[in-house]
């Protein structure tokens, strides 16, 4: 492999549309994503390297005293944050794998309470603090299909989101996190997915891969199809591509397509690691 002429400090590639879709108000709306579990990377570590590859959801507003949000199910190798303490404090617990798993997860960042701050919380990249929901951890095999799916349900007049993840044709093989409420109730300024701050979501995929360091670090291909379906229809659909990042000569080589209807967007995307990279 090519080593660091051209380093990729976070070694991440990521695709989505661009823009935020007005879906996060709208029970009834079905987000899914469909990939193969790939090879494992030729060479990784499993303490230095660490893998989340995924489809996910995220909102960029955030209440008082809430500074992430993100629904991320995924797959995961090498030393990821796959597990936590659940309710009622929802700590994170990380775990070093060396084979892929999959598990649902709400990952989610808090501000630090500080009274010199106007709205009472010091929110910035130094000093928020990691929570996490988490589905049961569950191994897979290169080859195996995997589902993702996001609905907004309504249960006895409130509104849950269901996150997904699992095997095709294995409903045993599911893991599952149901979020009654934003932050699963961590922060106190917001209580329902129904406020006007969750109306905006970001829809994308990343793989979101740490300390790649050749093009062995890769697992050598990915592929991810993408549906999002509305209950009525919509106008603000917008073409899915490559996010910019650092891109290094070695990294894989990815494809970017989409299509759209009044009610639907179907997105693919391939990355794949040039032969010559693998050498």
């Amino acid at each position: 492999g090519n080593v660091d002429d051209d380093a990729c400090p976070a070694g991440s590639l990521c695709a989505g549309p661009g823009k935020m879709y007005p879906l996060g108000r709208k029970p009834g709306t079905v987000l899914y994503g469909k990939f193969t579990v790939p090879q494992l990377p030729q060479e990784f570590d499993i303490i230095e390297n660490t893998y989340y590859d995924y489809f996910n959801i995220f909102w960029r507003a955030n209440p008082v005293g809430g500074y992430m949000n993100q629904f991320v199910p995924q797959l995961m190798l090498g030393n990821a944050l796959a597990n936590s303490s659940n309710f009622p404090s929802y700590i994170p617990h990380w775990i070093a794998m060396d084979s892929w798993h999959i598990g649902a997860q709400y990952f989610m960042g808090l501000c630090v309470p500080n009274p010199s701050f106007s709205d009472g919380f010091e929110c910035d990249p130094a000093t928020w603090v990691a929570r996490a929901a988490t589905g049961k951890l569950i191994a897979v095999e290169p080859g195996e299909v995997i589902e993702t799916t996001f609905e907004l349900v309504e249960v006895e007049g409130s509104y849950q989101w269901h996150l997904r993840i699992g095997v095709q044709g294995q409903p045993q093989r599911t893991s599952v996190v149901v979020a009654d409420k934003p932050f699963m109730g961590l922060v106190e300024s917001t209580s329902s997915w129904m406020e006007d701050t969750y109306e905006e979501i970001y829809v994308g995929s990343c793989l979101e891969n740490y300390e790649m360091q050749t093009s062995e670090n890769y697992p050598p291909f990915w592929e991810i199809e993408i549906d999002v379906w509305t209950v009525e229809k919509v106008y603000f659909w917008s073409e899915w591509h490559l996010e910019d990042r650092d891109i290094c000569s070695w990294q894989p080589q990815s494809k970017v397509t989409s299509v759209e209807s009044p009610t639907s967007q179907k997105a693919k995307w391939t990355a794949k690691l040039e032969e010559s990279a693998i050498m």
